[in-house]
């Protein structure tokens, strides 16, 4: 009976050795990869503030192109502008110019007529179409 006392003995002799292998191996897994995760997070950390700084950086250029865009929209806008206030300065310009030169015909006409009317009556002269004969 003791060799089976000893041979039980050896089985728990070496099953708390096996077993003390296997949890001082589960410790250094346990260690290792609490090592990884903790070396993980501080890459995860380093990812978002590059990617957060990053992020930042590109909506501030997004930002100022915006202004360039509409800094040079509002330069083109005002260009328009001046552009038609000119056309229509000149426009009223010549239209003015056209309607004086328009008085200027009728008057011109109006006299042409007077002189014609009173010429006609000065010198008493017969039209030329009644003494006409058709036939």
């Amino acid at each position: 009976m003791e060799n089976k006392k000893t041979g039980i003995e050896f089985c728990e002799e070496h099953q708390s050795r096996a077993s003390e292998t296997q949890i001082l191996s589960l410790r250094k897994d346990i260690e290792h990869l609490q090592y990884v995760i903790k070396e993980l997070e501080g890459q995860c950390s380093f990812v978002k503030d590059h990617f957060s700084t990053k992020n930042g950086e590109r909506l501030d250029d997004v930002k100022r192109l915006h202004e360039r865009i509409d800094n040079h929209l509002q330069g083109d806008i005002e260009f328009h502008e001046s552009v038609r206030k000119k056309i229509s300065d000149r426009f009223d310009t010549l239209d003015e110019r056209v309607r004086h030169l328009d008085k200027w015909k009728w008057a011109t006409w109006g006299g042409m007529i007077v002189v014609g009317a009173l010429l006609g009556a000065l010198l008493q002269t017969p039209s030329p179409i009644k003494g006409l004969s058709l036939m």
